[in-house]
């Protein structure tokens, strides 16, 4: 169990389409910021998990749909408020490869295109059966899936992952493909929430 100042939790009620970061700060580096930055800019719902520590978060890592994450008041009023969401996670595997997960797969779909589109020099697996089990994203207990629409579940190489110091050196920003990746979800959330996907 993670001691007191290892971890925090940060909730932002706002729209319909919730952003997730469950292993925010020093356990998965990027994530947080990414979905911090999209829900800003979005309007959208925002839940992180974050790891604290000055150093060793990795070993606050737990996998999504063990977590229990629903019996925390933050999440619960998270997963009351929204109707989908996007869990913004990181991996170590092929750093030019970004896999596409989740149980929402109109939505997986059609941001593979945009995606690819704009990000064509990473590969975007989609197809499940070729994304490693433990990260698909396809648990009924994952977090992603938890709303009523379900969700998609990014996981995302380093260098989607960037992040550099804001100007005032206050905090972090994505920076590089990561800020392209992170602007790309702030336009692609008005069509998730179209009729046509949802």
């Amino acid at each position: 169990m993670a001691g007191e100042g290892d971890t925090s939790e940060h909730l932002h009620l706002g729209g319909s389409l919730g952003l997730v970061a469950i292993h925010g700060g020093g356990i998965e580096p990027g994530t947080e910021e990414i979905a911090r930055f999209v829900a800003y800019h979005s309007g959208a719902s925002l839940y992180v998990y974050a790891g604290r520590r000055a150093a060793g978060n990795l070993s606050l890592h737990r996998p999504s749909h063990r977590m229990k994450l629903q019996d925390r008041p933050l999440v619960m009023k998270f997963l009351n408020h929204v109707n989908m969401a996007i869990s913004i996670h990181g991996h170590g595997r092929n750093e030019r490869c970004a896999y596409v997960g989740g149980l929402h797969q109109a939505m997986v779909h059609q941001f593979v295109k945009v995606a690819q589109a704009a990000l064509g020099e990473y590969e975007w697996i989609f197809d499940p059966e070729s994304i490693p089990l433990e990260i698909r994203g396809q648990n009924p207990s994952n977090i992603v899936n938890l709303p009523p629409a379900q969700g998609m579940q990014l996981e995302l190489p380093r260098d989607l992952r960037r992040t550099k110091p804001t100007p005032d050196g206050s905090k972090l920003e994505p920076a590089g493909d990561a800020l392209v990746l992170s602007r790309l979800l702030v336009s692609y959330i008005s069509t998730v929430l179209s009729p046509d996907i949802s």
